[in-house]
């Protein structure tokens, strides 16, 4: 059976100071890319089988609406069972181009696999190859993948292709075969503390951020979302989970992958993946309307970053936290006088009112991330 890897092998903006405004923007100090706009649909999906069609169900119940299904060799009738089921289930599906044609650059082959498929109501788009520049004996050319490319282009054109990297240092050469850039680290591991990994996940995650902005591409995160005890990969925390994906929210992201079902935890999925997934649910209509730029924010703490949504078809507001310091930290954090007296609630109970100067105080836990609902 294929194995990935070998079975496995934002920054918006700092607030500098209580007297600087920050709107959640990148400081143009350190970052040359604005604040990205959110491309739709924002998906939220697995990774898994083809051959795994009892997972449709559980997922959808749970509210992930994409799976990225291996293909591998499937035959025709496979896929064909697989992609029905999905449609039952009302999942959409990044469908996986059969590898062996993609290696081989079966022009013909690829043609005939995207027109067989292409009208499915199921099929999102397609997943064009996983890992190309680190694929062993020898990577994928950039050259031999923009071929491809532009096969299934020319049998589809509504859909969207992607390719998915693990070294964003080989990302640039391939702009040219995807229309999706999707970036996967899994820095989890046997041994590793919590949140030891944290600086250059934030590095890496901006990069590859700014890449795909620069060269007008989408963007999906793949966040670890299971445990291998041959690659010494355990589970994240609830902790890091939540900072992994809130992190890539508020850079940006325009959907989040989870990799992968096979090798996840039920457990774990109930207490920590599907809880994250239907809080963000809950505030989608805001995430996808996109930051609002009108109100600012003010934050008294260096190394915090936030974004303020505005709820749609409401008078209320979201504020994204998430800090990114080693050690708890007491924020001040003042909005537009107008908002003085709203309520601040997280999970719906109210903590407190904004002050008369429309200023509220939390104390965060190194990497916590909050969510809190403003009027």
């Amino acid at each position: 059976m294929f194995t990935r890897r070998e079975l496995i092998a934002l920054i918006t903006g700092f607030a500098a100071s209580f007297t600087t405004t920050i709107l959640g923007g990148r400081n143009s100090k350190n970052y040359s890319i604005p604040t990205r706009k959110r491309n739709l649909p924002f998906f939220l999906g697995w990774y898994d089988y083809v051959t795994n069609i009892a997972v449709l169900d559980k997922v959808s119940a749970e509210e992930i609406d994409l799976l990225m299904p291996y293909v591998e060799k499937a035959e025709k009738e496979k896929i064909e069972e697989f992609l029905d089921a999905s449609d039952r289930a009302g999942v959409k599906i990044m469908l996986e181009i059969s590898r062996p044609l993609v290696v081989s650059e079966n022009i013909s082959g690829v043609k005939d696999f995207v027109q067989t498929f292409k009208n499915h109501p199921s099929v999102y788009g397609w997943y064009l190859y996983d890992e190309p520049e680190i694929r062993k004996p020898t990577p994928l050319s950039p050259e031999s993948l923009e071929r491809v490319y532009q096969a299934i282009k020319e049998e589809d054109q509504l859909r969207p292709i992607a390719l998915v990297f693990a070294d964003i240092k080989k990302i640039k050469p391939y702009m040219g075969a995807m229309d999706i850039l999707m970036w996967d680290r899994y820095p989890c591991e046997v041994g590793v503390q919590e949140f030891q990994w944290i600086s250059s996940y934030q590095k890496a995650l901006n990069k590859v951020v700014d890449l795909a902005t620069v060269n007008n591409k989408k963007f999906w995160n793949v966040l670890q979302a299971y445990s291998d005890k041959h690659s010494q990969k355990r589970l994240p925390t609830e902790a890091e989970f939540r900072y992994m994906f809130y992190l890539s929210v508020i850079a940006g992201a325009d959907s989040l992958l989870f990799w992968m079902y096979d090798f996840s935890s039920n457990v774990w999925n109930q207490s920590v993946l599907y809880p994250t997934v239907k809080e963000l649910k809950k505030y989608m209509p805001a995430i996808a309307k996109g930051e609002d730029l009108t109100n600012s924010v003010q934050i008294n703490y260096s190394n915090i970053q936030f974004k303020l949504f505005t709820i749609p078809n409401t008078t209320k507001y979201l504020l994204i936290i998430v800090n990114q310091n080693h050690h708890q930290v007491n924020l001040t954090i003042k909005l537009t006088p107008a908002l003085a007296g709203k309520s601040v609630a997280i999970k719906q109970e109210t903590i407190t009112h904004l002050s008369s100067q429309a200023s509220f105080n939390a104390l965060l836990n190194s990497y916590e991330v909050r969510l809190y609902q403003i009027g």
